[in-house]
């Protein structure tokens, strides 16, 4: 996989994410930055960084930074696993993006969305939101496939 050679700071990426969530109506009291989440399974061990995190009452939506250029995709099954291990309820939506070009998942039905920063939802949408049923899933699974993930294999 090929890593953006002038890949953005932790803090430029949450800066840009911050900003760009902000232009898109979201109210500051919302935006949460650089949330990080203990993981381990087994005898590993991992940190994982969400630059930016929307809650009200609950999670709205998360986002993952890839630096990949290329395989953006392969993050995609994984952000499903750490939005369904890490909060309850899950968010709604999950933005895995390198800067570049975004995805949007709709966590509860798994919907994919691929493109530009349009397709991040407005703050508005969340007004009139009515998520689908979530999928069940198994907890021992989605830990597995986040540690595959996150340990490169």
């Amino acid at each position: 996989m090929e890593i953006c050679k002038d890949a953005p700071s932790e803090k430029e990426v949450i800066e840009r994410l911050y900003s760009l969530f902000l232009g898109k109506g979201y109210p500051l009291e919302a935006l949460h930055k650089e949330v990080r989440i203990a993981f381990s399974l087994a005898d590993l061990s991992f940190e994982i960084f969400l630059p930016l995190v929307v809650k009200k009452e609950k999670p709205l939506l998360i986002t993952y930074y890839e630096p990949s250029l290329r395989g953006l995709s392969c993050a995609e099954r994984p952000l499903i696993s750490i939005a369904r291990l890490f909060f309850d309820p899950p968010p709604y939506f999950a933005i895995l993006t390198n800067l570049q070009n975004y995805i949007n998942i709709e966590v509860p039905s798994q919907k994919i969305t691929k493109g530009g920063k349009e397709i991040i939802p407005t703050f508005e949408v969340f007004n009139n939101y009515t998520p689908t049923t979530a999928k069940p899933f198994k907890r021992d699974l989605e830990e597995k496939i986040l540690a595959l993930y996150l340990s490169g294999g």
